[in-house]
């Protein structure tokens, strides 16, 4: 994102930040905000753009600015990877909140330390500033089993969704099957016969896989035909993947990673309906 004000700016998309304090009840039946995008636009793969910016914006941007803007450019990440990194890190902060607000402390410190700098980095170079803090402070929180956790995981989410707004619909709707995948590849490493021998894995999982429900609902809520329908047709190839989880601790559960598969499998499929 540049700073230069007379660039012109994305039209916002309006989403409600979401209260985690009710996840472990269930949060397939969080309420969603409605995506608005404006009347006049017909490409049904764009969270619009202001007049002047296309899908590529950026390319050429910067051009003799020397190696600075290289590695600005090599940090950004091309935003099919990048929000599937982003979904991973947040899938695995999703969870961790989950845990926390159960009083499973440990548990969810544990779900924080997997890797986030390359999206840490990739953020500051789409010029979403205050990541670093907003991360510190939900962990910090967690860590102190402080009452403020869901509201440090809303403002880490609030930060994330400004990224997601500069991407294209389906780009996120891509990026959706891509995270289930890697879910499922992250479930399958957790278990080992017909044990789940790895919780922190499993519960990871489970929260990439309740962040890809959490987006894919909003955007089934668009006002726009196409969008919407797109997302309700991934809500619904999700479902297929539930039987994969019980609850939090894979309490009495038969695990099969191959459920996961098989909802990614059937979003491709509903994807390639609309798209």
């Amino acid at each position: 994102m540049s700073d230069t004000p007379e660039k012109p700016r994305r039209l916002v998309t309006a989403r409600r930040t979401l209260t985690i304090g009710t996840l472990a009840a269930g949060l397939a039946t969080a309420a969603h905000a409605t995506i608005v995008t404006p009347a006049e636009a017909d490409l049904p793969d764009s969270y619009w753009l202001a007049a002047g910016e296309g899908e590529g914006e950026g390319e050429g941007e910067g051009e003799g600015e020397g190696e600075a803007a290289e590695q600005d450019s090599s940090a950004r990440m091309d935003d099919d990877a990048f929000l599937v990194a982003l979904g991973q890190l947040e899938g695995r902060l999703f969870a961790a909140t989950a845990l926390a607000e159960e009083g499973q402390v440990d548990a969810a410190a544990a779900l924080l330390d997997g890797p986030a700098g390359d999206v840490r980095a990739a953020l500051d170079a789409r010029g979403i500033d205050g990541v670093a803090d907003a991360l510190a402070a939900l962990d910090t929180a967690i860590a102190e089993g402080a009452d403020t956790v869901a509201d440090n995981y809303d403002t880490a989410r609030d930060l994330f969704e400004s990224a997601r707004r500069e991407t294209t619909a389906r780009g996120q709707f891509r990026s959706l099957i891509a995270l289930t995948r890697a879910a499922a590849e992250t479930y399958a490493g957790a278990v080992d016969g017909d044990q789940i021998t790895d919780l922190a894995a499993y519960q990871a999982a489970w929260g990439m896989i309740e962040l890809a429900k959490v987006e894919a609902g909003e955007m089934a809520e668009a006002n726009h035909d196409r969008i919407s329908q797109a997302g309700q047709g991934l809500v619904d190839a999700l479902a297929f993947g539930d039987p994969a989880f019980t609850d939090l601790q894979a309490a009495g559960l038969h695990p099969d990673a191959s459920l996961l598969h098989g909802a990614a499998g059937r979003m491709d499929l509903a994807l390639s309906k609309v798209y």
